[in-house]
């Protein structure tokens, strides 16, 4: 995948880029009123988002507990009523990013069931919509903030034409898709979108959220969970039937340049599914005779990881054990989800993290896959 830098090198090309202390590759900006979203639609589409609410959304029935924003910085009430801490760009940089060092910060977002909206021109209307609301908010008055081309893959004409239109818009670094699909990521109706993010260089990024809603299968492999708690601990089982999937169909053998970002699924599962994986490759792999190398080895090159929210390991050797099989050094980017600290602080999850692979984690890796527009000036 193109061009890639490290921090020394983005130094020496772009004075702004000298002494970066953070990078947060998942923040997510809250739209408080869609009527401010709806001029962005297709004329035909608008009132779908003006209705009060927002747009139909597929839903499941699953709610947090407890204080969902944590330790995230709220704005004051007004007229008794407190405003969303991730709803102004300012308020976001002023309160978040500059007082906790960061200095850049990728915008996902938290329409994370769109891939199991029933009515697919909905989906890519809400997608186009959105995508320009963010540019315009977010990213272009404010340099800090890069954004995340968002698709709905039911449509994957309609998916690559939105990737196309802002594809080379520099304020935008990926391709965001929720991780909730009616069907695993492998499969060949979805190999148009990674081409389009492999024409324009683009990683895609994955975000857990929207499992069990709409179109999607259950959120596990044996049913609905009863509990919040049940349904937000299982979510790496998505995670995992999309890896698999995507290298047994082979989509990185017909896409090798392709990058993949998965949000907010931890990282302790990994080891297991590449020791397992591989084992049944030696016994099975005449089946998929496309697949050429262990799956480890795909994983390893095409898959990273984000911090939030990292595994709480009963010792940090345990935690320095986990990072070393998964090549964290090169494969860890550090991710708040802010506001959604309802688990904790993102930089407490990082405190065991070896002090040698911190600014890897945090600075590094990010640029790496992420390359030369992650600091390119778009305002």
């Amino acid at each position: 995948m193109g061009a890639t830098i490290t921090r020394e090198q983005a130094a020496e090309r772009d004075g702004s880029a000298a002494g970066l202390r953070a990078i947060d590759v998942d923040v997510h900006p809250q739209i408080t009123d869609w009527g401010t979203v709806a001029p962005y639609a297709p004329e035909g589409l608008r009132h779908r988002m003006t209705r009060r609410g927002g747009p139909p959304m597929a839903r499941h029935g699953f709610k947090m507990v407890g204080p969902r924003f944590g330790s995230a910085p709220a704005p004051p009430d007004s007229a008794g009523k407190a405003g969303h801490p991730a709803s102004d760009p300012a308020w976001v940089k002023g309160q978040y990013l500059d007082r906790r060092g960061v200095d850049v910060a990728i915008l996902t977002g938290d329409l994370t069931s769109l891939g199991v909206q029933p009515n697919a021109d909905v989906a890519a209307a809400i997608a186009q919509a959105v995508n320009d609301w963010v540019l315009d908010r977010w990213v272009r008055p404010f340099d800090c903030f890069k954004g995340s081309i968002l698709v709905a893959p039911q449509d994957a004409a309609q998916a690559v034409a939105e990737i196309d239109r802002l594809g080379d818009d520099p304020g935008m670094v990926q391709v965001l898709l929720g991780s909730a699909t009616e069907s695993p990521l492998g499969r060949r109706q979805y190999h148009p979108i990674y081409e389009a993010c492999a024409r324009h260089d683009l990683p895609l990024a994955l975000h857990i959220g929207g499992e069990g809603a709409g179109m999607a299968p259950p959120s596990t492999a044996v049913g609905h969970p009863t509990t919040y708690f049940e349904w937000y601990g299982s979510l790496p089982q998505v995670y995992m039937a999309h890896i698999m999937s995507m290298i047994t169909e082979g989509v990185f053998e017909k896409f090798p340049t392709l990058k993949v970002v998965l949000h907010e699924g931890g990282v302790f599962w990994l080891p297991h599914i590449m020791w397992r994986f591989d084992k049944n490759w030696k016994a099975q792999r005449s089946e998929t005779p496309w697949v050429k190398e262990p799956p480890s080895a795909y994983i390893l090159r095409h898959f990273y990881s984000t911090t939030y929210p990292l595994e709480a390991s009963p010792a940090p050797a345990h935690l320095g054990q986990v990072l070393e099989m998964i090549e964290a050094d090169r494969t860890l980017l550090f991710s708040s989800n802010y506001p959604n600290w309802e688990l904790g602080d993102p930089f407490a999850m990082i405190d065991d993290v070896p002090e040698g692979l911190r600014p890897r984690v945090l600075v590094e890796n990010a640029l790496a896959v992420y390359g030369e527009r992650l600091l390119r000036p778009h305002s």
